[in-house]
This record gives C-alpha cells, structure tokens and sequence, in this order.
C-alpha cells in the first residue's frame, strides 16, 4: 500500500513538472516566432514555414507549435488559412498592445494607494457567464463577488466588482476589503500572476452601477474589464470597475526609448 502511494506521488510530481516544462517551451517558443515576425520585416500577407519546418527550428512538437499558433492568431498577428498555410495578418490598429506585466502591475498598484472604500457587499455566487468564461472556471466551480465603491478625497468616483475563484476565497480577509488592490492576497507560490487582459469601454449607468457612483440611470461611465492568470492559465481575478465619466479619465504617457528608457515591447 505503501509503495502504491509513494509511487502516486511520484508520478503527480513528474506530472507538474512535465507540465512546467511544456508551458516554458511553449512561451520560449512563442516569444521566438513573434520576435522573428517583427525582426524580418514580414509583409502583410508573407506565408510562414510549414508546420513541421517551423517546429524543428523553434525545436519545440507540433502540438505545442499549435499553441503557439493559436496565441499569435488570437492576437491578430497570423491567421491560419485551411489547406494553404499561415500567414502574417495586417494588423492595423486591431491588434492587442503587449505590455510588460510587472510594470503595469505597480502602476495599478500605485493608482490603488490612497483609495478610501465606500459601501461593499460580499456574497459566494454562482458566476455570471462572462465571469465563467473570463476565469477559466470548471463546471460547477463558485466565485465570491465583492462589490466596493471606490473615493478619493471623500468622493465617490469609481465602483468595482471583483470576482474570486472559490479556491482561492478563503485568502481575502476583512483587512483587504478596505484595501482597493486584492492581487497581494491573491497572490502566492500557485497562483503567482502570470498574464493580465484589460478591455475598456463606455456604457450608460443602469441599477446598481448607477446607484454606487450617485449617477442617474443612462448617465455615461467609463468601463473596465480585467482579468489575470496564473502560469497554467487559470484565472486569479476578474474585475470590472466603472468610473464616472466626470470625476475620471484614462491615458497614458508615450516616450521614445532612449536617453535610458526601457522600450515596452508592443
């Protein structure tokens, strides 16, 4: 019985580790073939290597070129045309920004600081689809929804609802919900944050958005959808934070590298 155990043990860890190891070579070989894009100056419309000449040079299987693939294609950088090849996309302004994690990371962290929380409501719920589908949830997994007004300098201008998988719930104690940034508690040894999405939009105010922001029902606000994930792709949070319009803006500083600036790569 013992050894029937130990044996089990064994091969659940062989397993991780075999799972580690494809997930790195799968974003080596990712970060390779879009750096090869950008590098070689490829038109719009330029065929890519066939498949198994592809995977040989980034020495990686062809099942792990797909995933790769895949990722570049949802990017907008290749598509994949049936029975003729891949090919580069013209991207024009359609394609998805790529931001360097840790930096954008610490800016959110630093907008947080400061942030007094208003009214919250806490509650174990069965997510919303676009929750499911934004978390990576497996059938019949919960979320906790923690709905918090957001002030600064006494006054309303934001309003969020975080959503936690249930399996990491039990990490966000009563001293973080008077904290804006969730992530630290989130945060750990599995489930450090490894990829983040972020969507912005405008919407008209309806029921409890309009009511958290002080807002009338169809007055304009500022919507923002972000979700990260772990190192295998399971989601740690999803948030959506509306902000009221005249209390709030979104931009962003441009900077030529050079002169010791770091260039983000996009």
């Amino acid at each position: 019985m013992f050894r029937r155990e130990v044996a089990g043990s064994i091969n659940m860890a062989m397993d991780d580790i075999s799972s580690g190891e494809r997930s790195s070579r799968s974003e080596e070989a990712y970060q390779r073939l879009r750096i090869r894009i950008r590098q070689e100056n490829l038109a719009p419309g330029a065929r890519l290597p066939g498949e198994p000449q592809l995977a040989r040079e980034l020495g990686v299987s062809r099942v792990t070129l797909r995933r790769v693939l895949d990722r570049l294609m949802a990017e907008g950088v290749v598509e994949r045309r049936a029975g003729a090849g891949t090919f580069v996309r013209d991207r024009g302004f359609n394609g998805p920004v790529i931001l360097d994690l840790a930096s954008l990371l610490a800016r959110m962290e630093d907008l947080s600081t400061g942030l007094e929380i208003g009214e919250r409501d806490v509650q174990d719920v069965t997510p919303p689809l676009t929750v499911f589908g934004a978390l990576r949830l497996r059938p019949g997994e919960g979320v906790r929804r923690i709905a918090r007004q957001r002030l600064r300098n006494g006054q309303i201008f934001a309003f969020g609802v975080d959503y936690v998988p249930s399996r990491l719930a039990a990490r966000i104690i009563d001293a973080d919900l008077a904290r804006d940034w969730l992530l630290g508690a989130l945060s750990g040894a599995d489930s450090a944050v490894e990829r983040g999405m972020q969507v912005a939009g405008a919407e008209a105010a309806q029921g409890e958005v309009a009511r958290m922001l002080g807002l009338s029902a169809g007055d304009p606000v500022l919507s923002v959808a972000r979700s990260f994930y772990d190192s295998i792709g399971r989601g740690v949070l999803h948030t959506q934070l509306f902000f009221r319009a005249d209390r709030y803006a979104l931009s962003f500083d441009a900077l030529r590298a050079g002169f010791g600036l770091r260039r983000v790569e996009a």
